[in-house]
Order: C-alpha cells, then structure tokens, then sequence
C-alpha cells in the first residue's frame, strides 16, 4: 500500500498534471478559460478573489521555501515555510470559502455554475482546513522534512515511499489530496493559469485579446499563442522540480550494512549516510541538530516532549549501567512509544534503522558506554502459578508506587516527580512485549536525575517473569 501512495500515485497524478493540458488545448482550445462571472455580486467577488489569488501566490512561495529547506536541512527555511503557510493558507481558505458561499447564494450564478466551480474549492478547501488544523491546533510544523525529501526522491526518480510512510497521518491525508488535486486540475476551469498569467508579459496594454493567434495550434518561440505560452510554463516547472531533485546537494542514503555501521571517520553530521533519513524522518521533532529545540515540542500530540537526543537520556534500556546500546535505540526507532507520542517506523530496512542510530550516536554528547545486557531468555509459558506468585511480587515491589490495581495511584505516587505509569490502562510507553516489560522490571527506567523506576536487577530471572506473566494476563487491558 505504501509503494502504491507514496510512489506510483504521485506520478500518476503528475502525468495528468502535465499531460492533459496539452491535449486539451488541442482538442477543445476554447475551454481554456475563466468563465469570468464578475458581473454578479462583484463586491464579494472581489474580496474572494484577492484572498484567494494572493493567498495561493503566498502558498506557492512559502511550499518552494519549505521544500528546499526540508531538502538542505535548514530548519530556519522550514520555519518561514510554518508562518507563511499559515497566512497564506488562512488567506486562500477564506477566498475559496467566500466563492462558494457567493455561487451559492446568488441565483444566476448557481445556475451558471459546473461540477467543477465547486469542485475545485471542495477539495482546496479539505485540504487547507487538514493543514491548518496541524500546524495552528497539534502544532506539528517540520513535515516538510518529510514531504521536501521525499518530493525530492520523486524528481530524481527514486522514489522513496518511507519517508512519507513515517509522515504524521494529517500530513499524508494532506499530501495524497493535494497531489488528487493536481491529477484533477487540469480538468477544470483552473486549466487556464496554465497560459492566462504568463501572457500579461507580452500582451497590449488592451485587456482583451483577439482570438486571430490566441486559439493557433501550433508553437512558436514568441509568446503570441497558447500552445506556445503553455509549453514555456510547463518547461519551466518541470525544469524546477527536476532542480530540486537533481541539483540540490542531498546529503547520501543508506544502501547496504557497509555504509550504516556504528563506526564512522565522518567530521559532522551531515556527511553521515543516514543524516537524510534523520532529516526526513525525525528531525520535525526532534529538531535538525537533534537538540528537540522545535515548535512542535510544544504540541499537543506529545505526551512528552521530544527527547533531546544530544543528551542521551534515554528511558528505555537493556543495560545493566542503564546506558542505552545501539539495540535499545534500534527498538525505539523500529517500535516508538506509542504511549509517549512517538511513532515508530517498522517500515524501514534494518539498515535504514542503523544509519539512523549511527546519527543518534553522534548527535549524543560524550556518549559513556553501555554495560553488558540483560538476559531475559526465552519468553515463559504463562501459567496459573506464574501468575499468582507474579501477583504476590506486585503486591511486594510495584503496588507502593503503581498502586495495587496497577493504575498508578499507589500511597508513593503523590510525591514522585514522574507519575507511575497506569498499567491498568495500558500507557506503558515502550510497549506490553513480555521481553521489554521484562527489561522495564530487570533495569528500571533511568531518569534525568537518578532513576524514574528502580531496577529489581536483584529478584531472580523466574521472578521476574512471573511479574511479567501477572502484568500480561491480570493488569494490562
């Protein structure tokens, strides 16, 4: 499914974007036009189109911006993107909104209207309302690390559908409307922007135009007929796009185990293999330098910030010292934390994943060593006595802070810097896979200063299964 969306529609729809216009200037030149109605209720005309046309104009700039932002990792780029979005989007929002308020409320111009006068602002309209809605409510501003790099994988012609598998699933909806939108544009009326704004250069100072070269199907180097004024612009944007593909420095992707290993001779960041699929994939939260300094820290999809990951402070190890291995953070990556917020991406390669950790460890300042592991062994078979005597270790070790029905209000909890987490409810961030409730129990869960859950390192390994075995079968849901 992803392989379908994220790299044979695009095309698809990209092919119609280019293609039909010049069929349809050949075929039916005299459909290339506004069918201007500006002689019914011109006063909201006017207010609906300058909202709407300056809008799309900010649009247009503040996508090319984001996109090359999200292509060179410049997160100020992406930032401008954020702000001009959302003025542009409100802008062209409340212009589409007033347009069809105006063919809806005006008699002689419902009946003068086609499928595709509303059509058009139908589906402009969902699919500015999806953006604005996650950038202005959930916050969420660097997708266009996603969307530039994929985009750009589109233009060289290697597809990388990962990129936007791992995109917030407001940003997909987005994405798949708005490229719906290109394969529907040049069906509609809106066709003519393909000619009309380019031909302004060259015409006279009078505003009508005779039809004696406008409607000639044929090309030419002047700008003087449709079908020449329609290939210089569709040269132009394709040439662009193909820029963005081809010629902006993208920093390498990760190919093979041999490019991806924990090792590297690399002076910074950037000229790291997997430092695109850090930009792509985790840099809208977690910040270019990995630093978590982003708007979205603040959104309210998060049950936690976004870890700082020059830090190192990760919770969720297998470790005896409670230092993360690359294993752990391979977890975390491939897994996320649902329960925190964090997706996870079991969609990319094991050696996609590798390339990110070795990004991770060297954004992670003084990175100390991480201890031996822990060995959890096979997993138990659950038995009715591993479950009661897991319950006798609950009651013991865990009900003081989880509290005895595991909902996190144990007699401790009140005074604790970090809630328990409610088991009862299953928010148990790294997951309910016996093996990692068992590392949460053997290694505890580190803390920024000391520890946020002690380790019970020193109850025997049977023990802990059976609390893993009471957990599993008589608290989590």
């Amino acid at each position: 499914m992803s392989l379908a969306l994220w790299a044979v529609y695009p095309y698809l729809c990209m092919t119609l974007f280019f293609v039909v216009p010049f069929i349809r200037l050949r075929k039916r030149p005299f459909e290339f036009t506004t069918r201007a109605t500006t002689m019914f209720n011109r006063r909201l005309l006017g207010a609906a189109s300058l909202l709407f046309h300056w809008g799309i104009i900010l649009l247009l700039v503040g996508h090319a911006i984001g996109i090359v932002g999200g292509v060179l990792g410049l997160g100020s780029w992406v930032h401008a993107f954020f702000w001009i979005g959302v003025v542009g989007g409100f802008m062209a929002l409340s212009g589409s909104i007033l347009a069809v308020v105006r063919r809806l409320a005006v008699p002689e111009l419902r009946a003068l209207s086609q499928h595709d006068d509303y059509g058009v602002h139908i589906l402009l309209i969902a699919i500015l309302s999806v953006a604005l809605y996650q950038s202005v409510i959930q916050l969420i501003w660097g997708a266009a690390f996603n969307a530039g790099l994929w985009l750009a994988s589109l233009f060289r012609f290697q597809p990388e559908p990962e990129l936007m598998a791992g995109a917030p699933l407001y940003t997909q909806i987005h994405v798949f409307l708005a490229f719906t939108f290109l394969a529907y544009f040049p069906f509609t009326k809106l066709v003519h922007a393909w000619t009309l704004p380019v031909n302004y250069l060259v015409r006279p100072y009078q505003s009508m135009r005779t039809a004696r070269r406008k409607f000639q199907r044929r090309f030419e180097l002047a700008l003087r007929t449709d079908t020449s004024v329609l290939t210089y612009s569709i040269v132009t944007v394709v040439a662009l796009l193909l820029a963005v593909g081809l010629l902006l420095p993208t920093p390498g992707r990760p190919r093979g185990m041999a490019q991806a290993g924990t090792a590297t001779s690399a002076t910074t960041v950037v000229d790291l293999p997997g430092y695109a699929l850090f930009l792509g994939s985790c840099a809208r939260c977690h910040g270019v330098k990995g630093d978590g300094q982003v708007i979205s820290k603040a959104s309210p999809v998060f049950a936690v910030p976004p870890r700082n990951l020059t830090q190192g402070h990760f919770r969720f190890v297998s470790t005896t010292n409670g230092v993360a291995s690359d294993t752990d953070l391979q977890h975390t990556v491939q897994h996320g934390l649902p329960a925190g917020g964090m997706p996870g991406f079991p969609f990319l390669s094991d050696d996609q994943v590798a390339s990110l950790v070795q990004v991770i460890d060297h954004l992670w300042v003084d990175r100390p060593a991480p201890g031996p592991e822990i060995q959890a062994g096979p997993v138990p078979q659950f038995t009715s006595a591993l479950v009661s005597r897991g319950s006798e270790l609950f009651a013991t070790n865990c009900s003081v802070c989880h509290g005895p029905s595991g909902a996190g209000d144990g007699p401790a909890a009140a005074n604790m810097p970090v809630r328990p987490a409610d088991l009862a409810a299953g928010k148990v961030k790294a997951g309910t896979d016996p093996t990692q409730l068992y590392y949460r129990v053997a290694a505890g869960i580190p803390g920024d200063a000391g520890a946020e859950m002690p380790s019970f390192a020193f109850l025997p390994e049977p023990d802990i299964w059976s609390v893993v075995a009471y957990l599993k079968e008589d608290v989590l849901p």
